[in-house]
């Protein structure tokens, strides 16, 4: 198998464990640990960490700030796009790596609408200012983050050929991610395995970018 076709072993790969892993999460240990009522799957897991942790103002905050950092990348994406798109005057014409960009951003768009509507988990709080339960599943913020900056990790070293700049922004991204998953999960806003999917979703559509995006 060649490279490509080895991506994409993964990519399918990971796509069945992370669905694997959402079924699990609906059906394995539920009970009935979270507000007002609501039952969470790996319960015994989640109540552990959830009553380790309790809500974090500021790891929110600062969870929030990584998310802000993740769509200022975004936006410098579809910079680039739209100026290639005028300079050659035909989508098709765009660096591939960057069209692969605007289809898994659509895609965690969809992710996040699906699950919206798909109460795997509600929150294990209500926060502060808010008096009605949201659904958590997959960590939105989790989701966003790794996705974009992973992505973002492959993009740069199709579309940049300053290898020293690169250097330092994968760096940087790694420490997005890092920071944006860790605060995440002390922010005490959603349950362990929020988390874990959220990682499980991105890593999915990160290695299909990688694979597709190449030549």
């Amino acid at each position: 198998m060649n490279t490509k076709e080895n991506r994409y072993t993964r990519a399918f790969f990971l796509l069945v464990v992370t669905a694997a892993f959402s079924l699990l999460a609906v059906m394995v240990d539920r009970a009935t640990i979270g507000p007002n009522g609501t039952s969470v799957g790996f319960s015994a897991l989640n109540g552990a960490f959830a009553n380790a942790f309790g809500y974090n103002e500021v790891f929110d905050t600062v969870s929030d700030v990584m998310m802000g950092i993740s769509f200022l990348v975004v936006i410098s994406f579809a910079v680039m796009g739209v100026k290639e798109l005028i300079r050659k005057k035909s989508i098709a014409k765009v660096n591939r790596a960057i069209l692969g960009l605007g289809i898994i951003y659509i895609a965690v768009a969809i992710i996040y609408v699906v699950f919206g509507k798909i109460p795997v988990n509600y929150r294990p709080i209500i926060p502060p200012g808010e008096t009605e339960l949201e659904t958590s599943y997959p960590s939105t913020h989790t989701l966003i983050i790794v996705t974009v900056m992973g992505s973002a990790m492959v993009a740069w070293d199709r579309v940049l050929s300053n290898e020293k700049l690169v250097r330092i922004l994968k760096i940087a991204a790694v420490f997005v991610m890092a920071v944006g998953v860790l605060s995440r999960l002390f922010a005490g806003v959603h349950w362990f395995t929020d988390i874990i999917a959220g990682i499980l979703f991105s890593l999915t559509l990160i290695t299909f970018y990688s694979a597709w995006s190449l030549n």
